[in-house]
């Protein structure tokens, strides 16, 4: 458990809210501490209104007389009052405490009154296990200029003479397209961590996702070394896709890996039970065209094929069967499938499934009996398009989606040395599955009357 003692962010992006977002991403339970409110959106702080001592204090004396957590979090303090009953409140406890040196927002306004500065650097400061400045505010409470990974150390070392154990200076660019994260630590060790410079203005929340995940790990007993480590990557993940929320700075977001993970385990569990109920289909293997099947199920957010998962060298016909090629279910591993499954999804993003059958008249007349269907013709696919391997289905769903948006079988009568093929399409594998076999079904009767005939 984490107590998080910072201000409030209306807007969501930084403060007690990226904080409770990020201990809950990293399976830790956060609790508060409220020193301020801000009224903030992603383009300006347009008010701050102080909480009183006896508040803050009647908070963190809740929570410890109860809860006990297993590291502290510091962000906003605000004013020097709030300093003296935070230290006051936290004086001889015996949990790690991170200190994040909020002094202002990236729209500029300030977050640590100049009054409370002093007092902030003398009173909270010895009470770090860590602190995690970036560069300009390291600047500030060293009262050191860094233009240089020595002066870097240098600072840190002037940190560490104030009182804090470990010192982190973040964001530090020393090489072209490369930002370093700087740990002096409390035997006096140095660790670096550099990423790529991402092509990206300041994004908000990000100081108070990269504290809150040390805090994080440090509450799980890990090492001051691994927790860096770790919170470095954690906060690289999630500014991989910043969120566009507001007309101003890009949020970042620190539950998209957790969101991202839990998709990708569910799409490969349903998409793992829908294949066992293709296994166990007798005469399934009457539907699997010459070049073979395969079922595909995208994310939710699919853009492109390493979105989309589906069988490892497809799936094949083994007597009256059908079987999948190999074990292995994994992502980017269809072209032809997953390229109509994201076809679809420009259309309608519901429908994340298909499996491919193969195509003769009967099936093509069943299909249009029980389902919603349209077709598109190869032999109009323009050079350009089938030259690049996947475009030419990906050109062919969106074609006959034109024609029928809401299609649940789309089929081509093939061309020059491209077999037909029906595609059936469902929001799920196992909404595919049951739709081939409503297909096997009725494809299995019109093969006994004709026999009988």
């Amino acid at each position: 458990m984490v107590l998080s003692i910072a201000g409030s962010d209306s807007g969501g992006g930084a403060g007690i809210q990226a904080d409770l977002k990020t201990l809950a991403s990293l399976g830790v339970y956060g609790c508060t501490v409220v020193t301020a409110l801000t009224a903030q959106n992603t383009q300006q702080v347009s008010s701050i209104y102080e909480v009183s001592p006896m508040s803050i204090t009647d908070q963190i004396r809740s929570i410890l007389d109860d809860m006990r957590p297993n590291a502290i979090k510091i962000g906003m303090v605000y004013n020097k009052v709030n300093v003296h009953t935070i230290c006051k409140a936290l004086k001889g406890i015996k949990i790690p405490i991170i200190l994040d040196p909020v002094m202002s927002a990236g729209s500029g306004r300030t977050l640590l009154l100049p009054e409370a500065f002093e007092s902030f650097r003398t009173e909270l400061i010895p009470l770090s296990t860590l602190i995690t400045p970036n560069r300009k505010e390291a600047q500030m409470i060293a009262e050191h200029k860094v233009s240089t990974e020595t002066e870097v150390v240098r600072t840190a070392r002037k940190i560490k003479n104030l009182g804090a154990q470990n010192v982190i200076i973040k964001g530090n660019r020393f090489r072209r397209n490369q930002v370093t994260d700087i740990l002096l630590d409390s035997r006096d060790s140095l660790v670096k961590v550099s990423n790529p410079e991402l092509n990206l203005n300041e994004i908000h929340g990000s100081g108070c996702n990269f504290s809150a995940a040390i805090t994080a790990f440090l509450s799980k007993g890990l090492s001051v070394i691994d927790s860096f480590k770790l919170a470095n990557r954690y906060v690289r993940d999630s500014l991989q896709i910043p969120l566009r929320i507001g007309k101003g700075l890009l949020v970042s977001s620190p539950t998209a890996s957790l969101y991202d993970d839990a998709n990708r385990y569910l799409v490969l569990r349903e998409l793992r039970g829908a294949i066992s109920q293709i296994e166990v289909s007798n005469n399934l293997g009457s539907l699997i065209p010459e070049t073979q099947s395969n079922i595909a199920y995208a994310l939710p957010d699919a853009r492109e094929l390493e979105d989309v998962a589906a069988v490892r060298g497809r799936i094949v016909k083994m007597g009256s069967f059908a079987k999948s090629a190999s074990s292995i279910i994994d992502f980017g591993v269809s072209n032809h499938v997953a390229s109509a499954v994201l076809g679809y999804m420009t259309f309608n993003r519901v429908i994340r499934s298909a499996m491919n059958i193969k195509y003769d008249k009967r099936i093509k007349k069943i299909g249009e009996s029980v389902f919603r269907v349209s077709n598109y013709d190869r032999r109009r696919e323009p050079p350009q398009i089938s030259v690049r391997e996947g475009m030419s289905v990906f050109w062919g769903i969106k074609q006959a989606l034109d024609k029928n948006p809401e299609a649940e079988m789309i089929y081509h009568e093939g061309a020059v040395r491209k077999e037909p093929m029906c595609i059936i399409f469902g929001s799920s594998p196992s909404e595919v599955v049951d739709k081939v076999r409503l297909i096997l079904g009725k494809y299995l009767e019109c093969k006994n009357m004709s026999r009988q005939k």
